[in-house]
C-alpha cells in the first residue's frame, strides 16, 4: 500500500491491516461500544466519514455484533445528545449571539476508560470523546439557533460538565470601537472616584444600557489629562461585560452620546477582541494647541528661539505623575512648532510631537527635568495655561518627516 496520510486512505483499505484489525477486536472485547466510540478509534482514517459511520463500517469488516443499548466507554453519553442540546438551549435563553463555541469539562471516569481502550487498540488514530461530543452538540446548536461556530472569539461559550450533567453559558464581552472628541475640560478619560463623570461613563453607560450589560471597561489610544480637551479624534475600544444584546442601533446610540455636549463619538460600531491589543500598541504622533503664560514679558525676537525646540527632547518622568509612573528618562521628538505671540506675556503654540511627550513639562521645564523647554529658551518662567489635543495621527509613522518650525504675529 502506498505511503499516504491516514485521512487520505479509505477505511476499507485501512482495515486490511492485521495490526489495526487486532487492536479493534481487543477494544470490542473490553465491553460493548456504541458506533461513535468504536468509530473514534479510527477518527484519523477517511476524513469523509462521521465516527458513527466509521463504527458501522468497522463492525461489518470485523463481522462484529451490532451495538446494544449501552456503551462501556461513554456510559450512554452519545445516546443522550438530544438531552444535552436541550440543556444548552436552556442555558442560552435570553442571550443574543451570532457566534458560539461548545466546550466540555470531561468526566474523569470516562477518561480513565478511554485510556484503557486506547492501550488496547492504540491511540495514534483516535480522537478524544469530548471532541466528538462538542462537534455533535455544536452542529445541532447551529441548526437550532442559526448562529455560527467560532473557535477563536465566540460571543458565547456553551460549557457542558459531563460528570455533573449540567450546561452553563459563558458570555464573552461585546467590543465596541470608535473615536471620541472630548469637548470640555474637567472630566477624566476613565472612571475616577474623585470625579463624578468621565469619557468612559458618558460613552459606556449608554452602550451598556443598550446592550443590557453588567459593566464596561475602556481602552483608549493614550489619554489626555482631566483639564485637557481632545478636539482631535482619539480611537478607543469599549468592552461591555456580559451583554444580553449585541445587535444594536449604533447610529441611535451615537446620537444619545453626542447630545451630552461633553463628548462626541464617530464611527461607533462592533469590533473584535483583537482590537484592544491593536489600540494599546498604537503610538501615533499628537498635535497640540498650548496657551503659554509667561512671568516676564518677551518680544518677538525672543520667541524666535522656540524654533530650537524642534528635535530630540530629554524628558525625565514629570513630578506630577511620579506616584504612578517609574522615574526614568525618555527621549522624545518634537516634530514641528508653529507659534504666534498674542501679547508680550502670552503665546499660542501648535506643537506636533512623538507619542509619549509631556507637553505641559515641555513648556515649564518641570524644574529642569525636561530639556530643552519653552521657559528655558525664552528666559522666563512659563506655564501651560490651556492645552488641547488637536489631532491624533493614526496614519503611517512620521519619524522620517523633516522638522519644521514657523511663527506668526498678531
Amino acid at each position: 500500500m502506498a505511503e499516504r496520510s491516514w485521512h487520505e486512505r479509505s477505511l476499507e483499505e485501512a482495515l486490511t491491516q492485521p495490526a489495526l484489525r487486532a487492536g479493534l477486536r481487543r477494544a470490542l472485547g473490553a465491553g460493548p461500544l456504541c458506533d461513535r466510540c468504536l468509530g473514534r478509534l479510527c477518527a484519523a482514517v477517511d476524513s469523509g466519514l462521521s465516527n458513527e459511520r466509521r463504527g458501522q463500517a468497522i463492525r461489518r469488516a470485523l463481522d462484529a455484533a451490532p451495538p446494544g443499548k449501552s456503551c462501556w466507554l461513554c456510559g450512554g453519553l452519545f445516546f443522550d445528545v438530544d438531552a444535552w442540546v436541550s440543556r444548552a438551549l436552556a442555558a442560552l435563553e435570553g442571550w443574543e449571539f451570532d457566534t458560539f463555541l461548545v466546550a466540555s469539562h470531561t468526566d474523569p471516569k470516562i477518561e480513565d476508560r478511554e485510556n484503557v481502550l486506547h492501550e488496547l487498540a492504540g491511540d495514534h488514530l483516535a480522537e478524544p470523546y469530548k471532541q466528538e461530543f462538542n462537534r455533535e452538540v455544536g452542529a445541532r446548536l447551529c441548526d437550532a439557533t442559526g448562529a455560527e461556530p467560532d473557535f477563536t472569539h465566540p460571543d458565547i461559550v456553551v460549557i457542558a460538565d459531563h460528570a455533573r450533567g449540567s450546561v452553563a453559558a459563558e458570555v464573552r464581552p461585546l467590543f465596541v470601537s470608535g473615536r471620541y472628541r472630548k469637548l470640555v475640560r474637567g472630566i477624566p478619560q476613565c472612571r475616577w472616584a474623585a470625579w463624578p463623570s468621565s469619557v468612559q461613563q458618558i460613552i459606556g453607560d449608554v452602550v451598556c444600557e443598550a446592550a443590557q450589560g453588567e459593566d464596561h471597561l475602556f481602552h483608549g489610544c493614550g489619554r489626555e489629562d482631566v483639564d485637557v480637551r481632545c478636539l482631535g479624534e482619539r480611537p478607543f475600544v469599549l468592552e461591555v461585560v456580559r451583554p444580553r444584546r449585541r445587535r444594536l442601533d449604533w447610529a441611535a446610540i451615537a446620537d444619545r452620546i453626542n447630545h451630552s455636549g461633553a463628548v462626541e463619538v464617530l464611527d461607533l460600531g462592533r469590533c473584535g477582541a483583537d482590537d484592544v491589543a491593536r489600540i494599546k500598541m498604537l503610538r501615533p504622533d499628537k498635535t497640540y494647541r498650548a496657551l503659554v503664560r509667561l512671568d516676564d514679558p518677551v518680544g518677538p525676537p525672543c520667541s524666535e528661539r522656540l524654533a530650537g525646540l524642534v528635535g530630540r527632547i530629554r524628558q525625565r518622568t514629570p513630578t506630577r505623575v511620579l506616584r504612578r509612573r517609574p522615574d526614568r528618562v525618555r527621549w522624545r521628538q518634537v516634530r514641528s512648532i508653529v507659534w504666534r505671540q498674542l501679547d508680550c506675556r502670552t503665546l499660542e503654540m501648535e506643537v506636533r510631537t512623538e507619542a509619549g511627550l509631556y507637553v505641559k513639562e515641555l513648556v515649564s521645564g518641570d524644574g529642569g527635568r525636561t530639556q530643552p523647554n519653552v521657559a528655558g529658551v525664552l528666559g522666563a518662567d512659563a506655564e501651560c495655561a490651556e492645552l488641547d489635543v488637536l489631532a491624533v495621527h493614526t496614519e503611517e509613522p512620521t519619524a522620517t518627516e523633516k522638522p519644521q518650525s514657523s511663527s506668526a504675529t498678531e
